[in-house]
């Protein structure tokens, strides 16, 4: 046998022993393998609300972070009622956009063995800054602290990170004013905006009944239609991709709370609708359904932008 030979049997023997493994650890324990890759992200071809959905589609549990129970990175968490059940995964403190691991652990260095009290309890302890608070109440860090996100993100904006200890009898300031708590919709773009990414809620979910008054389904429907079919589907735009020896064609994804979809692009139909498909948070395809061999994608004839939906934020939309 030729040496290049040897090589390449010995670089196929390992990649496939690598496949293995992971499909073994995906079938036994997706839970953990998920928990491991959001805790180093990021990493792979898939974002954090891709994972998420991936987790809550196989019925694992995705907790939103907490100033209580966070680690620095995604966790397992045990279901205190359900000991036996497959561990939920909690977001980790890292997730929220500018808490670095540095800051992550002073958090948990201040918690230690002590559960805070209150917001202004997290600000004597950490001594955050006043825009980390509001980063962490956005984020519905502070829920389960037993106020809502509003009103923690009021609270946590009158602490400057150089808090003195208190007078006895005066530990926190003047309560906030009662201010209405947040919709779905709210909760979904203040996720959207500490960390990038959702556990409550998929954007696409709010968007649902306007798709349905379009005539659009959903992903997981659109994936089951006859060869040909004509569809209209919306959601978000994901891992488009245009390769230099694919003569032009893009690809890419169509993701809602029910899955995602492949997403074909002829040169012509790119060129109108690469500017939607780009700069839009959330689109509305019109094309049709091709069936080959297994796969099954959507052609897309148009799109047009959705409006009234949460802020989404994409990194690496085009790849």
């Amino acid at each position: 046998m030729r040496h290049a030979d040897r090589e390449e049997k010995a670089r196929a023997q390992s990649m496939a022993g690598i496949i293995y493994a992971s499909a073994w650890i995906k079938h036994n324990y997706p839970h953990a393998l998920l928990a491991g890759i959001m805790a180093h992200l990021p990493m792979g071809f898939f974002d954090s609300q891709t994972l998420i959905q991936d987790a809550k589609q196989n019925g694992i549990e995705v907790r939103g972070v907490d100033i209580q129970r966070s680690a620095v990175h995604a966790a397992l968490e045990p279901h205190a009622d359900r000991p036996k059940q497959r561990p939920a995964i909690r977001r980790g403190l890292t997730s929220v956009t500018g808490i670095s691991e540095e800051i992550a652990e002073r958090i948990l260095t201040a918690r230690g063995p002590v559960a805070f009290r209150s917001v202004a309890d997290v600000a004597r302890r950490t001594r955050l800054s006043a825009k980390l608070m509001e980063q962490l109440a956005t984020a519905g860090a502070f829920d389960g602290l037993g106020v809502d996100r509003r009103t923690a993100h009021w609270s946590a904006g009158t602490y400057t990170g150089e808090i003195q200890d208190p007078l006895p009898g005066l530990e926190d300031l003047a309560p906030a004013p009662e201010l209405p708590a947040m919709t779905a919709a709210e909760a979904t773009a203040a996720d959207l905006d500490a960390s990038g990414t959702s556990s409550t809620a998929h954007p696409a979910q709010h968007l649902r009944a306007q798709l349905a008054s379009y005539g659009a389904v959903p992903a997981r429907e659109a994936r089951d239609l006859a060869d040909q079919t004509r569809v209209q589907v919306g959601g978000l735009a994901k891992y488009i991709q245009r390769p230099p020896t694919a003569k032009g064609v893009a690809f890419g994804a169509l993701e809602d709370a029910t899955g995602m979809i492949n997403l074909v692009f002829s040169p012509p139909v790119w060129d109108r609708t690469r500017e939607v498909v780009l700069g839009a948070p959330a689109i509305l395809l019109d094309g049709h359904i091709e069936r080959d061999r297994g796969s099954v994608n959507m052609i897309v004839h148009r799109a047009r932008t959705l409006t009234g939906h949460p802020r989404t934020h994409q990194p690496g939309r085009f790849r």
